[in-house]
């Protein structure tokens, strides 16, 4: 029995946070707070706001900041109508304006993209999935037994009533018919329980599940060596959601103990842009709302190989890190990975066949690409949850999310730009970082006498290191000579 993975969680006063360890490695990294928008899975009884033909999609009031996007292919009565041989509708036929219907959340808002949505309801359980109007059992694909499959959906299909429908999850496989008839009774009553708070519209029926739920659904007997936590009614809330045979696997430890202790350097760096290999190269990570660029750089590598054995070692490496990264951050949607320039065809597939093996640990879905004809490495993963990042961190403020400031001449060629507004006056006193200072007094102030002929005015600078470093100088004052003269002595400098 492999037995390598350890959850890490703990809990404080505004979040509860849990960390997957493979290996000693931290892998994946949630974070759940009442500060922190979690919709998927959450259920709404909601009304269409809008209709557009075009797009084959309406726009929903679910009650959120963006209104949801439904495609016509996430309707019942389309997918109906599909399954009996019927003309394809537009979706225009199936809603319009103030239609009332029930919708689940299947991803995040992005950016300016509202939350998308579908009719088609679905509540996980740690062995099924319950569909309130599925119609049949349908079997993971992850149970690839064909006679295994076939015995599956003779055994539960008789558990199901009207239009129910359930997905035998991999988990589900070595489940009883007792213990999947008691999932089973749980979720129907669960989904039957929304039901009865329908008066106000939008409003939410059901809350997707919350982080413990999440990860005891995922939870197996042959890969779980250990639960820590730290907080008691998260302890004893883990031990009643666990199946019997994993009950014993949880441990809670002192609430002054740190639990992430061994991770923490881990996560520190799972924010950083830059991130080092043991063998001395580092990558990069680059995103853009569309897509995530990763760059591989050799860096430090100093071992006597020739170029290209020397890009196989740093390459895969690095593709073992980056696959682990994607999990850690979180990172969702188009990938590109710039690997170091590899000999030929058969180097790329090595690297290809590595990532895609790293991947299968991947629960989120993904799909390696292949090389592009540019020599980047394209996959996709399905977006699930908001990245890390996204959640801690916000653009800065004084880059504008640009991750570059302005350096000391930037800032004096923007001020020279600014300068051009203030042309006609005799004087101008401008307070300025010394270092910004310093550029126009160098060499006997030759920079100075420049800009004061191109301006044909009178310039003094005054020391000011408490301004912004976002914008590290001011014009203080600008008119005639004896007035300034009058502001420089207030501010007690001399000419």
């Amino acid at each position: 029995m492999d037995m390598t993975k350890t959850i890490l969680m703990k809990q404080t006063a505004l979040k509860r946070e849990a960390v997957l360890v493979d290996q000693e490695k931290a892998v994946e990294w949630s974070i759940e707070s009442e500060f922190i928008p979690h919709l998927i899975g959450s259920v709404y009884k909601a009304k269409v706001e809008k209709v557009m033909p075009n797009m084959q999609a309406a726009f929903i009031d679910i009650g959120s900041d963006k209104n949801g996007f439904l495609h016509r292919d996430e309707l019942y009565a389309f997918q109906k109508d599909q399954r009996e041989g019927k003309d394809v509708l537009s979706i225009a036929q199936y809603l319009k304006a103030g239609t009332e219907l029930i919708v689940q959340v299947t991803k995040e808002s992005d950016g300016t993209k509202g939350p998308r949505l579908t009719e088609i309801i679905s509540l996980p359980g740690h062995g099924i999935v319950y569909l309130p109007a599925g119609q049949e059992v349908s079997i993971s694909k992850k149970i690839d037994d064909e006679s295994k499959r076939q015995e599956l959906k003779e055994k539960m299909s008789p558990l199901l009533q009207e239009d129910e429908g359930m997905i035998i999850r991999t988990q589900g496989n070595g489940a009883s018919i007792e213990e999947i008839s008691e999932e089973l009774r749980f979720l129907r009553a669960l989904w039957q329980k929304t039901q009865t708070h329908q008066d106000q519209i939008p409003y939410r029926l059901y809350q997707g599940s919350s982080l413990i739920e999440q990860l005891v659904k995922r939870q197996s007997k042959e890969e779980l060596h250990e639960w820590v936590v730290d907080h008691y009614d998260d302890f004893k809330l883990v031990q009643q959601l666990l199946p019997a045979s994993l009950k014993d696997r949880v441990r809670l430890v002192p609430g002054n103990e740190d639990v992430f202790s061994t991770v923490q350097k881990q996560l520190d760096k799972a924010l950083r842009r830059h991130v080092w290999l043991k063998n001395g190269g580092y990558l990069i990570f680059d995103e853009t709302e569309a897509l995530t660029v990763v760059d591989i750089n050799s860096g430090k590598y100093k071992k006597k190989k020739d170029k290209f054995a020397m890009a196989i070692e740093v390459n895969e490496e690095a593709a073992i890190e980056i696959c682990r990264q994607l999990r850690l951050r979180n990172y969702s949607g188009m990938v590109l990975i710039d690997f170091i320039e590899m000999e030929n065809e058969r180097a790329q597939k090595k690297i290809v066949t590595l990532v895609e093996k790293e991947l299968e640990q991947d629960l989120v879905k993904t799909s390696v690409k292949g090389f592009t004809k540019l020599g980047m490495l394209e996959l996709t993963r399905k977006k699930t949850a908001r990245p890390i990042a996204e959640v801690l961190q916000e653009p800065c403020p004084t880059c504008h999310g640009s991750g570059r400031v302005l350096t000391d001449f930037g800032h004096a060629f923007q001020l020279e730009n600014e300068l051009v507004g203030y042309r006609g006056e005799a004087c101008i006193i401008i307070g300025a970082h010394s270092s910004i200072r310093e550029l126009f007094y160098e060499n006997d102030e030759a920079v100075l006498k420049r800009l004061e002929a191109w301006m044909d005015a009178r310039i003094y600078f005054v020391e000011n290191n408490s301004l912004s470093s976002r914008k590290p100088y001011e014009v203080i004052f600008q008119g005639d000579y004896d007035s300034a003269k009058q502001r420089l002595k207030s501010l007690a400098i001399s000419d």
